[in-house]
């Protein structure tokens, strides 16, 4: 794929995920991982997902992620599925450690 495509792909999959909307669900797929000692969610929040919702996850392309009510198993499953056409799917590109450690960082924002 050439890189055109490949940014057209990322603007468009950042612009609908403006319009997703968060509902809290039954808890699907794995448990969420502990954390390691010394693990920085805010890094990798910034390496990963504020380029769609913002540096201080206030929201920009993507949603405002404060105070979501959300469960730790919802929000570990969102981060590793993704939604179609909204938000891309990290399984395959984050550890289970490292997806922890972003829910711990999202649950943390108020």
């Amino acid at each position: 794929m050439n890189a055109v495509r490949w940014i057209a792909l990322v603007i468009v999959g950042c612009g609908l995920n403006a319009c997703a909307q968060y509902h809290p669900v039954p808890a699907q797929g794995a448990a969420v991982a502990k954390p390691p000692a010394g693990s920085n969610g805010r890094t990798l929040f910034l390496k990963n997902c504020a380029h769609c919702h913002g540096a201080n996850a206030h929201g920009d392309e993507g949603p405002d992620l404060h105070a979501l009510g959300l469960n730790d198993d919802w929000i570990a499953n969102r981060i590793r599925q993704g939604k179609a056409g909204q938000m891309t799917a990290f399984a395959g590109k984050l550890q289970p450690a490292e997806i922890a450690a972003l829910v711990a960082y999202v649950q943390s924002l108020k």
